[in-house]
């Protein structure tokens, strides 16, 4: 079985790690080098990486249109190809290609949550529960019949890193699962239900920004699900401050106290929302490492009234 490969980060590189260990890669499409980390030195993306470390044929193509790109596809000679977190839609010369066509990881209970950013989203809703699914690729997004899935109940605390680490080894199972039932025939596709289908957009930096008139619950939600990037963010004495995160406390109430008001209590800091205070957890001032709600406090000494913007 010679598999084709698409995707870009570490969520993708992960299950191509998991995928190379099981069958031949013919080839990798991933994005091109970009300036990363603290020093923006040009690096290439973790797949590419990972293609190099292995001696993989890979590419990095401006168009998924270019001829020559097609022709070298073709020639590569893939049963398969698989998409993981590529971050281009794939023209349909290049999805219908391979005799087993193209299938793709979504870390979402399709037709749920569609488009960009489904885990990060379905935690910033308040889900309950999620999922995986690997979809057969077609012309719209995320729309494909389903080959299969697999669901998580989710705690109100788990945060969007820590659930891509349960959905991504889950996924990456499931491709080669999907992969062995298509090559000996014993897949059964099945349509998408599109009364069930919702779609979720890019996180920005508007939508990372917090709004304290907000009810507790959906900025504890927020947080959770902007974490580990981009992060949740507020101004404080005209500085940006990044917040890790919150906890809805049980024990205080703290009648009065406005949207974004900063209070310090019990070696805790607290914050005002629309509905009653929010604990702040771990929070990271512009140009600091991340601390905790009392190192917060005593480094930065906030006055009674102050708020947090």
């Amino acid at each position: 079985m010679r598999i084709g490969f698409f995707g870009t980060p570490g969520i993708a590189a992960f299950c191509l790690e998991k995928l190379r260990g099981r069958f031949e890669i013919a080839f990798v499409v991933t994005g091109a080098d970009k300036p990363r980390g603290r020093n923006r030195r040009v690096q290439p993306c973790p797949v590419k990486q990972l293609a190099l470390d292995y001696d993989m044929k890979f590419f990095h193509p401006e168009s998924l249109k270019d001829r020559a790109f097609i022709d070298a596809l073709l020639k590569a000679g893939a049963d398969i190809f698989v998409v993981v977190a590529y971050g281009r839609l794939i023209p349909i010369e290049v999805y219908e290609m391979p005799r087993l066509k193209t299938i793709n990881l979504h870390p979402s209970l399709l037709p749920k949550y569609r488009g960009a950013a489904p885990v990060e989203w379905a935690l910033i809703r308040g889900e309950t529960g999620t999922g995986v699914t690997i979809q057969l690729i077609n012309e719209r997004l995320d729309a494909g019949d389903i080959l299969l899935q697999r669901a998580f109940p989710l705690s109100g605390e788990i945060t969007a890193g820590e659930l891509y680490d349960i959905l991504i080894p889950e996924g990456a199972a499931l491709l080669i699962e999907a992969i062995e039932a298509l090559d000996a025939g014993r897949a059964t596709p099945l349509p998408q239900d599109e009364s069930g289908a919702s779609y979720c957009g890019k996180i920005n930096r508007e939508t990372a920004h917090i709004d304290w008139t907000r009810p507790s619950r959906e900025i504890h939600n927020l947080v959770r699900g902007l974490n580990p990037r981009p992060l949740a963010w507020l101004s404080f004495r005209s500085k940006e401050c990044k917040i890790l995160r919150t906890a809805i406390p049980g024990d205080l109430t703290a009648p009065g106290l406005a949207p974004g008001e900063i209070l310090a209590e019990r070696k805790r800091l607290f914050a005002g929302t629309g509905d009653g205070p929010l604990e702040i957890v771990r929070i990271q001032p512009e140009t600091r490492r991340d601390m905790d709600g009392l190192s917060f406090i005593n480094g930065y000494r906030p006055a009674r009234g102050e708020r947090f913007e």
